[in-house]
């Protein structure tokens, strides 16, 4: 089995990928432009805020794209289209030396190896094509990026004019996931003093969510 279980998440771990994708909502887009191989893009996610159950809200994701883009062509013209999505959390070169005493192997691992935190999701994109639709859309995603910032930016700020023009220029999509995986490679089979110690390195690095992360596996 690849990844080992161990690196895998269960179902009753799946709050961990919604928090990870909320934390990481620049995705690493997935789908098939023509038969030759798949397009590649980068392209920011959240889920829908418009529905009241939280087990709702997790299953749809919301983006958009320019008409440009080769999905936009594809969701005007098909209407659904299947895509995959890699959610990219903290990632860390893991050296032997990280967390053994003198050099000496035998306490830790022999081989370098890399820790990280992913997010796999697959599902089916349908555009939202209603204007009054869109601009909502426009509006919860600005505040969801924007929840952050010491003063947030907000669409009034912006003409009624200018407003018609983006929502013109991009297309707005829904994602109901089909399949949603986790692949968290955090020495998980390394006993919790070896974790502590590779925390610690990790955490000197400026990365201390995956410190935490490594710590609590």
């Amino acid at each position: 089995m690849y990844p080992p279980k161990h690196f895998q998440t269960s179902e009753e771990e799946n709050h961990k990928l919604s928090a990870l994708i909320n934390d990481n909502a620049l995705a690493t887009l997935l789908v098939n432009i023509n038969e030759a191989f798949p397009h590649i893009s980068h392209i920011p996610f959240h889920f829908e805020e418009c529905d009241t159950s939280t087990e709702a809200k997790s299953k749809v994701l919301i983006a958009h794209v320019s008409n440009q883009h080769p999905l936009a062509a594809r969701l005007s013209t098909q209407g659904d289209v299947s895509l995959s999505l890699v959610f990219h959390g903290e990632h860390s070169y893991i050296s032997p030396h990280c967390h053994t005493k003198d050099n000496d192997s035998t306490n830790g691992q022999v081989v370098p190896t890399w820790n990280y935190a992913k997010a796999h999701v697959t599902g089916i994109a349908t555009p939202i094509v209603d204007p009054e639709l869109k601009y909502q859309q426009m509006k919860r995603s600005s505040q969801h990026f924007e929840r952050e910032q010491q003063r947030p930016w907000q669409l009034t700020e912006v003409s009624d004019k200018k407003i018609r023009q983006m929502l013109t220029a991009i297309t707005f999509f829904k994602v109901r996931i089909n399949t949603i995986e986790g692949r968290f490679k955090l020495s998980q089979n390394k006993s919790t003093a070896v974790r502590a110690k590779i925390a610690v390195q990790v955490a000197s690095r400026n990365k201390p969510f995956l410190a935490r992360q490594i710590l609590d596996n």
